[in-house]
């Protein structure tokens, strides 16, 4: 066995089957990322990780690495007491890959001195669960895809962070400098956050016309919902809305750390507190996990202690309203990924368009994913318990819940529904290289979904309101139909998409 010592307690072992190259970090650049990343490596350094070692890993010439193969090679480091660390791998297209250590069986964030955390680079062999089942090389599925295909240069960040000594203490960490409450979204997107402006004035002698926007996981009103700005079509509707209603808000929550259930107590609250008088009507656009949010404010909430609120119209924008098989935890690595790669896929299509190098959605949510994967990096799967990510799994309480309510049809809003199938394929506009098209079709799309879907919700599940259905009158759907149009992070980039939200609302 050869090695490669790469300095800051990182050592590589290879058995001659891979070619490792240390890089050294570009000077002023935060992990030593291109300049066309910089935005990337702040957002990671926002989430606390640092950069242990950085190289580049190639598969020799002629050599084939099979589930049987010995392994090629061994990412050996060395944490201090209180630390974790995880690898993050880059391939060619953009194509990013999730790798935690070996599996030490259960908690071990909790050691209590220094230790040496090894993590395998090797195929990983068949297993049970939708293909990403739990074993030995812990990792997800396009970490695995990255390797399998080790053929041009792989770069490989090596990321220490502060661990916590509990998965509970480890989840408050992740979203805990979050500033959370009411969002006044009368300004600029600069300002689409609590406090950024004053709460708009509600006149106490009359009823008031709401437009509710609810986030969707890892996000924020601005991250959910800030392509609306970069777009003729997006800005068109803002402006109808801001015209038609007395106010267009949000509200900024935990999507992680509390439930669906407590996100909508605490947006009640905040609507009270702006003083939001008796009469007032609520309509509401909802994306991903904040149509369950939105669902718990409107049907159970406000049936029971606000029922002179009215309920408009409600639109729900790939929401997970029969859950997404990805909130399972046997599936959280896929998770990680797939949004990872998604959020900057989406990255690439404001670059063009705006001129950014990250959206304010992957700026928001690489900076969150990241201390997510820290929260769960080194625990067992039995002690992954995230309450706000509970809530997503098909038949979860409050799923069955929300769709199994009987009765107060007459009193709630009349939804409305965006839906997309996303098969993808080589599509620049879109964001997806060739690889991640590869990436995503052999590891994600035909093992873990199995049907219909847009890359994080089935596509069945947008519109699963068991006995609310009546409320999702016929024609009141937008489905994008099955193609590469639109995956889970570029909705509201989509021209008809957000066409259609001016012709629904007010």
């Amino acid at each position: 066995m050869a090695e490669v010592d790469l300095g800051g307690g990182v050592v590589v072992e290879t058995a001659e089957r891979v070619q490792v190259r240390r890089i050294t970090p570009a000077a002023g650049r935060p992990f030593g990322l291109a300049a066309d990343q910089d935005e990337l490596g702040a957002a990671l350094q926002g989430a606390g990780f640092t950069l242990a070692a950085q190289m580049d890993l190639r598969r020799k010439p002629g050599v084939t690495l099979t589930a049987t193969t010995s392994a090629p090679a061994q990412v050996k480091v060395e944490v201090a007491k209180g630390q974790g660390a995880v690898v993050l791998l880059e391939g060619e297209g953009g194509v990013f890959g999730w790798g935690f250590p070996d599996a030490q069986g259960g908690l071990a964030l909790a050691a209590d001195s220094g230790r040496t955390l090894t993590f395998t680079l090797a195929s990983r062999r068949p297993s049970q669960a939708l293909g990403f089942g739990i074993d030995s090389l812990r990792r997800g599925p396009i970490f695995n895809w990255l390797i399998d295909k080790m053929v041009e240069p792989v770069r490989a960040y090596v990321l220490k962070f502060a661990a916590g000594a509990a998965i509970k203490v480890a989840v408050d960490k992740i979203e805990g400098d979050m500033a959370l409450g009411m969002v006044n979204m009368a300004g600029g997107l600069a300002s689409w956050t609590p406090g950024g402006a004053p709460a708009p004035t509600l006149s106490a002698g009359r009823p008031a016309k709401i437009l509710l926007m609810v986030h969707g996981t890892f996000s924020t009103t601005a991250g959910s919902y800030g392509d609306l700005t970069r777009s003729a079509d997006g800005n068109a509707f803002l402006t109808k809305a801001r015209g038609a209603y007395d106010a267009v808000v949000g509200f900024d929550h935990k999507t992680l750390a509390r439930t669906p259930e407590e996100n909508a107590r605490d947006m009640l609250d905040g609507l009270i507190a702006w003083g939001l008088p008796p009469g007032s009507q609520i309509d509401a656009v909802s994306y991903s996990r904040g149509g369950l949010v939105y669902r718990a404010f409107a049907e159970q909430l406000l049936a029971t202690e606000r029922p002179d609120i009215k309920l408009g119209k409600a639109v729900f924008v790939a929401c997970t309203n029969g859950g997404t098989n990805l909130a399972e935890p046997k599936n959280w690595e896929a998770l990680t990924e797939v949004y990872t790669n998604l959020l900057l896929a989406g990255a690439r299509v404001a670059a063009v368009a705006g001129g950014v190098a990250l959206s304010p959605m992957a700026v928001i949510g690489v900076k969150t994913l990241g201390r997510f994967v820290q929260a769960f990096s080194e625990v067992a799967i039995t002690d992954r318990k995230v309450p706000g990510l509970a809530a997503m799994r098909p038949g979860s309480p409050l799923v069955k819940a929300l769709n199994t309510a009987q009765g107060g049809l007459d009193r709630l809003a009349s939804y409305r529904a965006v839906t997309s199938d996303f098969k993808p394929k080589f599509e620049p506009s879109k964001g997806i290289s060739k690889e991640l098209a590869q990436a995503l079709l052999d590891r994600v799309t035909n093992r873990l979904f199995q049907e219909k879907n847009d890359l994080v919700v089935h596509t069945r599940a947008m519109t699963e309101f068991g006995t609310r259905a009546a409320r999702l009158a016929a024609g009141s759907t937008l489905d994008k139909g099955s193609g590469e149009s639109v995956h889970h992070t570029i909705y509201f980039g989509d021209g008809q998409i957000d066409r259609s939200l001016a012709t629904w609302l007010p």
